[in-house]
């Protein structure tokens, strides 16, 4: 992690206040469209404005936008590098990340983990929410979506990263394998939850699946009927694994979502409703 200590909303930590914060994102990143999809969803978009990343520039980190949306110094941060927007930041230590939340009262990074920031978005800032805005943490399902959260961070998330850029070629493959057993695995329980024919059951090996209080819950979504932030940390990255990332998974491309019928149901419906891709996102991924 780039900064020493992640404030918290959910803990009074930070106030919740619109226009107080700015979030630094990229639409090629997929931690960023976590944040960027909650943002969305919540009816936050005033609230908390955007500054892009769409690559990296000469040190190497990413590089902000200008006025004209070309490679320059952004207006409000005053900043051309991520790297230049942590130095304000006690406690970093390098590599910046993104996404990242700005407290422009002090120009310090205040959030940079984006699990913490959906979350907190979807809680503490309930005032700051749409009239008619989702439950993406609900309270009757926390039990469900904090095992899913954990569970996705291991065996898809974190997994996926280390296939995708692990030099080392068996935990590379190790971390592939992951991927791929986990996607059998979402796909029977989502198979079994929505009648499906569980066309991987079979393939399944012993494996640490998700607890029985995520499994019980699931619906035509992760823990149920509605989407919640769990689907919203699976989405991204399995956005991320269809749209390239599959392409450099060791031994060459790995099968399309399509090979895993359920998923790709659960994938494509998400995908076509309003807020889950937004025009940054559809332009960084080539959609």
């Amino acid at each position: 992690m780039a900064i020493a200590h992640s404030h918290r909303f959910a803990e009074g930590d930070l106030p919740v206040e619109a226009g107080r914060y700015r979030l630094v994102a990229s639409g090629s990143c997929p931690w960023s469209r976590r944040v960027l999809i909650g943002r969305r969803l919540l009816g936050l978009v005033e609230a908390i404005p955007v500054s892009w990343c769409y690559g990296r520039g000469v040190d190497g980190f990413w590089e902000l936008t200008g006025p004209t949306g070309e490679p320059g110094v952004d207006p409000a941060l005053g900043a051309r590098s991520i790297a230049e927007v942590y130095e304000h930041t006690p406690g970093y230590a390098p590599p910046p990340t993104v996404p990242a939340l700005v407290d422009m009262t002090s120009g310090e990074v205040v959030v940079d983990d984006s699990g913490t920031l959906l979350f907190d978005l979807a809680t503490a800032w309930w005032p700051l929410h749409r009239p008619g805005a989702p439950e993406l943490y609900p309270v009757e399902r926390r039990n469900s979506t904090d095992a899913w959260d954990e569970w996705i961070g291991e065996h898809v998330n974190r997994a996926h990263s280390t296939a995708t850029h692990s030099k080392n070629p068996e935990e590379a493959a190790s971390a592939a394998n992951d991927v791929l057993v986990a996607f059998d695995v979402i796909d029977t329980l989502l198979a079994r939850a929505t009648k499906m024919e569980a066309s991987r059951e079979a393939a399944l090996t012993i494996q640490d699946a998700p607890p029985l209080s995520s499994v019980v819950s699931i619906g035509q979504f992760l823990c149920g009927d509605k989407p919640t932030g769990s689907d919203i940390r699976l989405f991204t990255t399995v956005q991320a694994y269809e749209y390239g990332g599959r392409s450099y998974y060791p031994g060459g491309e790995a099968p399309s979502i399509s090979f895993w019928p359920a998923l790709a149901r659960w994938f494509r419906a998400l995908e076509s409703r309003p807020g889950w891709v937004g025009p940054e996102e559809r332009s960084a991924l080539g959609l």
